[in-house]
């Protein structure tokens, strides 16, 4: 497992007031920040995630492996990174701690993750793979919807009624926002909007498997 590093995880050129300031500005809660982590930190994380034996929770439909904290997807430069994100962002993450950390690995010929939400305030999906593994740039990412889950609906509705969702989004005004897939590129949104995996667009080949890794902060409706 990766050790923290003592100069810091995240890219000490990000600027923070740039970035809360985006996140505010639109609409329910949304950025997009690239070169998130330094790139010691990335190659490490990298490294973990190639080598690790811990990818063996099958998803089925869409076609992807999950490895969460139970699981040994753990380390200090994670937790590194989960503690460093509301220090560096108080304006979106304010008193949100840290309740989620897992990470997911896909076959590059299926569909990824259907639309759902979360159960947390803020998202935080950034991801590791080398741009060189992409066959097309403008895919690969993440599309969300400007449409939050009632807060009514419960966990089961929220995040697997493909049914009632479809349904919600078809009823409600929304735009869809796609953001193409980059290597070290993280997406900050909150939790309650729908979103769903970007079409697969990667080469075969094992180091070519898209590997996202997924924080959440907070409880929904906070």
């Amino acid at each position: 497992p990766p050790a923290r590093l003592p100069d810091g995880a995240l890219n000490p050129d990000l600027d923070a007031s740039a970035i809360e300031r985006t996140y505010a500005e639109n609409g329910p809660g949304y950025c997009v920040v690239d070169d998130l982590l330094s790139p010691e930190a990335l190659d490490a994380v990298r490294r973990f995630c190639l080598d690790s034996t811990m990818w063996y929770a099958f998803e089925r439909r869409g076609g992807y492996l999950g490895a969460y904290m139970s699981d040994g997807f753990d380390a200090p430069l994670l937790r590194q990174i989960a503690h460093e994100l509301p220090e560096r962002l108080p304006g979106i993450f304010r008193h949100h701690t840290l309740r989620k950390l897992w990470a997911y690995k896909y076959d590059s010929r299926m569909s990824g993750i259907a639309t759902h939400a979360d159960f947390a305030a803020v998202n935080v999906n950034f991801w590791i793979t080398p741009n060189e593994a992409l066959v097309d740039p403008a895919g690969g990412g993440l599309r969300f919807y400007t449409a939050e889950a009632p807060l009514d609906w419960d966990f089961q509705k929220f995040n697997a009624d493909n049914a009632a969702i479809d349904r919600f989004l078809a009823e409600t005004p929304h735009e869809v926002i796609d953001v193409p897939y980059r290597a070290n590129r993280a997406v900050v949104f909150n939790s309650n909007l729908f979103h769903k995996t970007g079409e697969l667009t990667f080469r075969d080949g094992y180091e070519n498997r898209r590997i996202n890794i997924t924080l959440l902060y907070g409880r929904r409706g906070n």
